[in-house]
């Protein structure tokens, strides 16, 4: 185990180059099989819910509730950027964001309701909505026109007035500046505690959940708002 700090440090956490089955506390590639997606919601997967170690944290204690295919592809005029609160583990997290002509790779989890329900529990700082109209590649040729997504509720973390993305997502045609997640929150603890060693900045908020909350305020009074169409099902 990772000490919470270095933890923090590794978000969006490791993903595969390639789709791959969520099942019990495991992983394996998607491979050229498929998967039957009657029944199951498309999420599309911002930050940490594209990688396994993610999932494994989420949904490990609950085995019962089946495999999570989770399919490769990139989505386009949208880029995934830092938003504007901090997570409960420490991490600057992320959200999605309107980008023209970015072409940002994503992860698509294909859940049953069960699933959903348990994603919901963990994503309480985000709403819950419906994206249509939009142009998802999938990596074995097929296009998505729709899916679901996660947006921060307060919006994206404001740096020079616009959003910044994550480096370890990749994109093309990027507009926005990007930064690791080291560097996002060397910006935040240069904002709300210059001169403190960023450890142990880190350490703070996720030691104190009412300093996390302070930080977070002020971090969403000068957020920028997600700038897409969608339509909020649930706030989270």
């Amino acid at each position: 185990m990772l000490d919470p700090v270095e933890h923090a440090k590794t978000y969006p956490f490791p993903s595969p180059d390639h789709g791959f089955i969520y099942e019990a506390g495991c992983w394996r590639p998607l491979g050229t099989e498929g998967f039957d997606g009657a029944g199951r919601t498309p999420v599309l997967a911002a930050g940490s819910n594209q990688s396994p170690e993610q999932l494994i944290r989420k949904y490990g204690h609950l085995p019962d509730l089946g495999a999570i295919p989770a399919e490769r592809g990139v989505l386009h005029d949208f880029d995934v950027v830092y938003a504007a609160h901090l997570a409960g583990y420490g991490s600057l997290p992320a959200t999605f964001q309107h980008s023209k002509g970015t072409i940002v790779q994503v992860f698509v989890l294909w859940m049953t309701e069960n699933q959903l329900a348990r994603m919901h529990e963990t994503e309480r700082n985000y709403t819950y909505d419906h994206l249509a109209d939009i142009r998802i590649d999938y990596d074995d040729g097929r296009l998505g026109s729709e899916a679901y997504a996660y947006t921060s509720k307060v919006g994206c973390y404001a740096h020079d007035r616009g959003c910044v993305a994550l480096n370890e997502i990749p994109a093309r045609n990027r507009v926005f500046p990007e930064r690791g997640q080291t560097a996002a929150l060397e910006m935040v603890r240069d904002r709300l505690a210059p001169g403190m060693a960023l450890d142990d900045f880190v350490r703070q908020h996720i030691d104190d959940e009412s300093v996390r909350a302070d930080r977070s305020k002020a971090l969403g009074e000068v957020a920028v708002p997600a700038a897409y169409q969608r339509r909020v099902l649930l706030e989270l």
